[in-house]
């Protein structure tokens, strides 16, 4: 009983550590030397897709496991694609809601219809 307690604390910490933003500074980088350089490049959007891809991942494993409502899912789920369909797209926003209901056959019915 207090294992599932403790499980259930850690799975919760990572939702909320997961949903925390990323401020990644795209400016920054690294550059190996001046002839042939290489530079690391921090890209933002890509950064906070996929945390947003993960919040959902997350959120779907909790209705699998029972652990969240549908009524609570489809309200993570939407705020999230909205997200997604402001910062990325309506092709980026089609392809993740493709993506979840492939990966997580329960999770269709919190899914945003296309």
């Amino acid at each position: 009983m207090v294992f599932c307690a403790m499980i259930r604390s850690l799975l919760l910490l990572q939702l909320i550590l997961i949903s925390l933003p990323v401020d990644a500074q795209p400016e920054l980088g690294v550059e190996e030397n001046k002839d042939n350089s290489t530079e690391t490049k921090r890209d933002t959007k890509m950064i906070n897709l996929g945390r947003d891809i993960g919040w959902i991942d997350a959120t779907c494993s909790w209705l699998g496991w029972g652990h969240l409502s549908l009524e609570n899912t489809k309200t993570s789920i939407s705020v999230v694609t909205e997200e997604i369909k402001k910062e990325h797209g309506s092709d980026v926003y089609a392809w993740v809601i493709e993506r979840t209901a492939k990966r997580y056959p329960k999770c269709k019915l919190g899914l945003p219809s296309l």
